[in-house]
């Protein structure tokens, strides 16, 4: 799950950084799968946090007691010696809440809120006149197949619907009629959670879909196309549905058009629309909640969508972001009713020693600004997301003989318990820059630069993130020929592979480029800089094999 690319710390700054920098892998594939496990309290640095794994750093004294230094800030913390396990493996994961219990197997129904077994999905559906005909019909296609495949293969899971145009129209229940909330009350956060609190106050029965998924595809069959487009507010009030109900959960977020009514309009220009769905991403995170953002665009329709200021609803919390056709709804309610995670509520930290930094982090737009000891929320996460994490000597220079790294990532696994995995890397430095070139890895050092070009083309710098990929490939090439010739060693495998992969990408993005053309140009560049800033290993590996069949 920790992976680095080179073998070895060098005591110096390498001579060529851009090739060759300090790079660990996080692969989170393999979270929830520990050498071993405890129930034990982790024991952590009063100071920087690091946990305690090595039982060969306690001493004794006759004044202390038992105590140890941390290897990692030198803090001096007093130690209960009868609250160690005598064998800590580098590889652990500490048991630190157990599931809540689920609701008593005596009760013959599995309707009443009540009961906590089941999560929440919410689908929020953008019915503005834009919607009408292809689109709005393709939706409730999707719709009615998600919610027969929940009948069969999640029945226990709770559903509501809520659809908007210039009102936000709240379904509670598919055998009443909905809440219509409109007018001035879009435009007040404060109201409108009051008056969703008062319209469920006296009846917050949810029914499973399991019995009532008959019901509910009636009622996603009268949908119809109507005005404006309230998203800010349908948003607003489908978190809020969560923390009432006191569920966690998931839910679809659907629009082919620009928020342009009630608060987070962003047909403006307004700064406060932006923060309003970064507050709103974050309130998602607290509550446990993941976001699907799914952007549709009909042929030569290139209606802006805001995606990717709605993408931080989806980089908060582990959701996905999609920009697609009518004809290409079916097949992504399908991926999205297909999505495992191995873990929700993923916070990640790095402890490292003073004189090591961190440099960056990718594959995470909320590790920006990161730095020693801080904490990466990443929401939920599947098992093909990675981040890649890059170390530096700001000295410019490794004076220890051996270098302590430990990754922590705390995270709510699929049984409900509350765990913490905790890694610790030791790792020996050289002083012959050789060894270090030649045991280098450059499979990491491409794709951590793929993720960092998402971002690029998140933001839009397209031309710029495109030119530095290509740079990339110019320095690698160069730089294997050279040692190839110099009869010096290399990971040549590593090199040719990090090449290719380097090659498909820079493939891909002239494909994109093309479509990008028919397509609302922002909203699509969000969608494609998010996949590229989630690329894995795995991901290029297996898309290089499918190219050689």
């Amino acid at each position: 799950m920790f992976n680095r690319a080179f073998t070895k710390f060098l005591d110096k700054k390498p001579l060529k950084e851009e090739l060759y920098p300090y790079l660990y892998s996080i692969a989170f594939k393999e979270l929830g799968k520990p050498k071993k496990e405890t129930k034990n309290e982790p024991i952590r640095c009063k100071n920087c946090e690091a946990v305690f794994t090595d039982i060969k750093l306690i001493q004794e004294d006759p004044q202390k007691g038992s105590y140890y230094v941390c290897e990692y800030c030198g803090t001096i913390n007093k130690i209960d010696k009868s609250k160690i396990e005598k064998n800590l493996p580098n590889d652990i994961d500490f048991i630190l809440i157990e599931a809540l219990k689920k609701g008593s197997k005596k009760e013959e129904k599995i309707t009443k809120v009540d009961i906590t077994e089941g999560d929440l999905y919410l689908s929020v559906i953008d019915i503005s006149g834009s919607m009408s005909g292809a689109k709005i019909e393709a939706v409730k296609k999707s719709l009615i197949q998600t919610l027969k495949d929940f009948k069969i293969n999640s029945p226990t899971t709770k559903y509501i619907l809520i659809a908007f145009e210039s009102s936000v129209y709240y379904y509670l229940r598919h055998d009443q009629n909905p809440f219509k909330y409109h007018g001035d009350l879009l435009f007040s956060l404060e109201s409108m959670k009051e008056r969703l609190k008062k319209s469920t106050k006296k009846d917050r029965f949810l029914g499973s879909i399991g019995e009532f998924a008959d019901g509910w595809i009636k009622r996603v069959e009268s949908l119809t196309s109507m005005d404006m487009t309230a998203l800010g507010p349908a948003l607003y009030f489908a978190i809020n549905t969560f923390e009432i109900f006191n569920y966690t959960g998931r839910t679809t977020l659907l629009t082919d058009g620009i928020a342009n009514t009630g608060i987070g309009n962003l047909s403006g220009t307004s700064s406060g629309a932006k923060k309003f769905y970064e507050n709103m991403a974050e309130l998602c995170n607290q509550n446990n909640i993941i976001v699907d953002v799914v952007g549709v665009s009909g042929s030569g329709d290139n209606n802006e969508m805001g995606l990717q200021t709605l993408g931080k609803l989806t980089d908060k919390t582990g959701g996905t972001l999609y920009l697609i056709s009518s004809e290409e709804m079916e097949t992504i309610f399908s991926e999205l009713r297909q999505m495992k995670y191995v873990g929700k509520d993923v916070k990640v930290k790095i402890i490292v020693p003073p004189s090591i930094n961190i440099a960056n982090i990718t594959g995470a737009f909320s590790s920006k600004g990161a730095f020693k000891g801080s904490e990466i929320n990443l929401g939920a996460i599947t098992e093909d997301r990675e981040l890649f994490l890059e170390l530096e000597s700001p000295e410019g220079k490794v004076e220890k003989e051996e270098v302590p790294v430990q990754l922590q990532v705390e995270y709510i696994d699929n049984e409900g318990h509350k765990r913490m995995r905790v890694i610790t890397d030791k790792v020996k430095v050289t002083t012959d820059e050789n060894e270090f070139i030649s045991q280098y890895d450059q499979k990491f050092n491409v794709v951590m630069n793929i993720q960092r070009a998402g971002g690029g083309y998140y933001a839009g710098k397209t031309k710029e993130s495109k030119e530095k990929l290509r740079s990339l490939r110019r320095k690698i090439s160069g730089e294997m020929n050279y040692r190839n010739s110099s009869g010096l060693g290399i990971i040549g495998h590593s090199f040719s592979a990090g090449l290719a992969y380097l090659d498909d990408e820079l493939e891909e993005i002239d494909m994109e480029e093309k479509k990008a053309a028919q397509a609302p140009t922002q909203s699509y560049w969000a969608v494609k800089g998010q996949k590229r800033a989630r690329t894995s290993l795995n991901t290029m590996k297996k898309r290089r094999e499918k190219k050689k069949k």
